[in-house]
Formats: structure tokens, sequence, C-alpha cells
């Protein structure tokens, strides 16, 4: 009878404490984040750590820089992951709907070009990677490699990626038609890993033995490179914010991310420490 009694009121305290809230922890805060696919491999480790502590918990998806920054307008989201700057139209767009954009760039890194390993071409200049995304070259032996058309890849146009890409190497001319469209990073390696006359290009932080990076100019991809800035196509990754809704958990994760540990995992990431520039 003892331990019937005893079962009953632990019963009995169990479920006092799901309806009364003083008996319950306090709930955990989310943060939803969203944007780039370059970032997304990034703040999921960070979120790993950071949530782990209890801090808050993070909610990550990908879908493209632009797709970030149009959910963090819409109030879909509470921070947006952008692989390039905001662009003046969108600022314009949020400004209008009474909404003050902060942005907080975190660590650069290069949009490297590459091709299936078995091409032997090691190096493109800017203007001959301009003539193959404009159309103007269509053939590897055009550049030096054998005499085969060029299969290009490109990325949708959400990708903060593609945005700098066409900056650099198009200005205001437009892309060729045509080209094979990604809508990720390792989708744009995945394939010109499987295809010989493919050429693309991706973020420097997800580069492996799968495909050949090419140097741009005779300056090679390497982090000393970009250190020294040196290497022509490079980038800062930024996290954006509503200043209005700038939250203290959000103000803390930040505060992380461009810590010493914050910094260390970007590095870990394959990108290029805030403080490693020159």
């Amino acid at each position: 009878m003892r331990l019937f009694k005893i079962a009953v009121f632990s019963i009995l305290i169990s479920f006092l404490c799901l309806i009364h809230p003083g008996c319950s922890s306090e709930k955990q805060p989310k943060i939803r984040v969203e944007g780039s696919t370059t970032i997304l491999p990034f703040m999921v480790r960070v979120s790993a750590l950071y949530s782990g502590k209890g801090n808050a918990e993070i909610q990550v998806n990908s879908g493209g820089s632009k797709k970030g920054l149009e959910a963090l307008i819409s109030g879909k989201c509470d921070m947006a992951m952008c692989s390039s700057s905001i662009p003046a139209g969108m600022l314009a767009h949020a400004a209008s709907k009474g909404i003050r954009i902060k942005g907080f760039s975190f660590a650069c890194d290069m949009i490297v070009p590459i091709v299936h390993p078995s091409n032997p071409i090691n190096n493109l200049s800017l203007d001959q990677l301009s003539g193959i995304y404009r159309g103007t070259i269509d053939s590897w032996a055009a550049v030096g490699g054998r005499d085969a058309l060029i299969d290009v890849v490109t990325r949708t146009p959400s990708s903060g990626t593609g945005e700098i890409w066409k900056q650099v190497l198009l200005k205001l001319m437009k892309i060729k038609g045509g080209c094979t469209i990604r809508n990720s990073n390792s989708g744009v390696l995945a394939y010109v890993a499987e295809h010989s006359e493919a050429t693309g290009y991706v973020s420097f932080a997800i580069l492996n033995h799968e495909v050949k990076p090419l140097s741009i100019n005779g300056v090679a991809p390497t982090v000393e490179n970009a250190k020294q800035g040196m290497y022509p196509i490079s980038r800062n990754l930024y996290l954006y914010v509503d200043e209005k809704n700038f939250s203290r958990h959000m103000k803390s994760l930040i505060v992380f991310i461009l810590s010493d540990k914050g910094q260390q995992i970007a590095k870990e990431s394959g990108f290029i420490p805030r403080d490693a520039l020159k």
C-alpha cells in the first residue's frame, strides 16, 4: 500500500507540473536561419555546438542567398545567410516596409572554377572565363584544351555565389543560353565530377578530389593567395538580421560566431577567418 501511495503521489506531482507554468523549465528560444548553401554546412556545425549548450535552438534551412533575404524581409526567418552583400534593390525594398537590415561579415571565401580531373586545362584567364560564360568561347580547343564543346554549368538566380560570379565575369552582359543549372555548390561539383567536358564554379570550402580546381590569371586558389588579396574572385560571407527584431539570443549567436571559437569553426569549414586577411 505504501508503494502504491508513493506512485500515485509521483503521478499527481508530474501532472500538476504539466499544467502549472512554475514547474516547467523556460522554453528554449528558436532562431530561424535561412539562405546560402555555401554557408549552410558552417551554420549546421555552429547550430550543433551552440544549441547543445542550451543557449537557443537554431533551425537552419538553405535555398540560396536571395531566398534567405526574402524570408528575412517577409518575417519568415530571423537571420539570413548570404554569400554576397545584399543587393541595393532588396535593401530599398526592406526599408520601404520599415525593416532595417543589419549585416555581419564573419569570414571570406573564394569562388573557384572547376573542371573534370581528366581535363588538361589548369589555368584560365578572367577574359577566357568571361568568354565561356558569355558564349563567345564554346570549345575547349579555343583555350588550349581538347577539341570538344564546353558544357557550361551555372547556378540558379537565387544564388549569392552565382551573383558574384556574374558581377566579376559578365558585368552587365548576359550569361549564354543553354547552360546546365544547379541549385547548390554540391550540385555543381557533382555534375562536373561526372561530365568530362563540363566546367562550373564552387565555393573553395567544398573542393574535393572529384574535380580539378583551376587557377585564374595564373593565381592558384589557395588560402595564402586569398589572404594576400591576390586571388581574383573572393567574397565576404554575411549574416543579415532585422535590427528591430534583433533579440538578445541572436546577438549572443553573432558574438559567438565572431569569437575565437566561432572563427575556428569557420576555418575548419574551409573559410578564411576575418582576422587572417591582410
